[in-house]
């Protein structure tokens, strides 16, 4: 078993953010996780702890944090955002380096925690970030809110029988400055305006560090909200793991994922050796 510190530490505006070192005798590289949103967060937890530990175990630190306005974390959901969850990602990157002593940081991200990593490195420079893996990243904000509120849809057919607020009426409420609670997460105008003003794919064409962007699901047919992606050369490279999608709702309670461990571990091994 390794070391795993639980702490608090301060963003740049003094709120603690809760996080868990997975600390190594010593290592020149060090993992920061970025969590997904939402009940994502909560169904993938035990996955990425899991990970955690299995590159622990290979000599790597890792860091995992909540954000402002999540978790264990000073603040609540609704007074956080893309931006502060950005900030928060690029402070966890100097504690981590500062804790460790590892000079180089690889971002491992996933669902829409892999976008903020993705837009928390590619956007500007981040210093000592030489990497990002992106778990199934969202790169249509647009779309992954409307797939929220479709489940939340269906979650008003379960519990009244009947569709209460249609998915048009929640998203002209969001659009009113009105926030719309998601099964008990305050989805407001900022937060979506900022989930869909930013082009992924127009980021990763000037990429200027490694990155790594796995496309999880049980098939190996490709999304189409990968369709582009796919066709990326230079610092990018993509590929199809065959997993379960663990951060959804589902029967089977926290497998294994050898393959999305291993194929992950090789190449942050690849940067090691860089």
């Amino acid at each position: 078993m390794t070391n795993e510190t639980p702490q608090f530490f301060p963003n740049r505006e003094s709120q603690r953010l809760f996080s868990v070192l997975h600390r190594v005798p010593s290592a020149d590289l060090a993992l920061v996780m970025c969590a997904p949103l939402f009940d994502e967060k909560l169904w993938s937890h035990r996955v990425l702890v899991n990970f955690a530990r299995f590159v622990a175990a290979r000599g790597v630190p890792v860091l995992r944090f909540d954000y402002f306005g999540d978790g264990e974390s000073d603040g609540r959901f609704e007074d956080a955002s893309v931006s502060t969850r950005v900030r928060d990602i690029q402070d966890a990157v100097e504690f981590c380096r500062r804790e460790t002593g590892a000079s180089r940081v690889i971002l491992v991200g996933l669902g829409y925690g892999a976008t903020l990593a993705l837009r928390a490195t590619l956007g500007q420079p981040l210093p000592g970030v030489v990497g990002v893996v992106a778990w199934s990243p969202v790169m249509d904000g647009r779309r992954y809110i409307n797939d929220i509120l479709r489940a939340h849809l269906s979650a008003q057919m379960l519990i009244h029988r009947k569709v209460i607020h249609d998915r048009e009426a929640l998203m002209g409420q969001i659009l009113a400055d009105q926030s719309v609670n998601i099964e008990g997460y305050e989805i407001s105008r900022p937060l979506f305006t900022e989930m869909v003003d930013v082009d992924i794919v127009d980021l990763l064409r000037k990429a200027t560090v490694p990155v790594l962007i796995q496309q999880i699901g049980p098939v190996d047919r490709l999304d189409s909200q990968y369709q582009d992606l796919a066709q990326l050369t230079g610092s990018v490279q993509f590929e199809i793991i065959q997993e379960l999608k663990f951060w959804t709702q589902q029967k089977k309670i926290f497998p294994a994922c050898e393959t999305l461990f291993e194929r992950t571990a090789q190449w942050v091994d690849g940067r090691q050796a860089a």
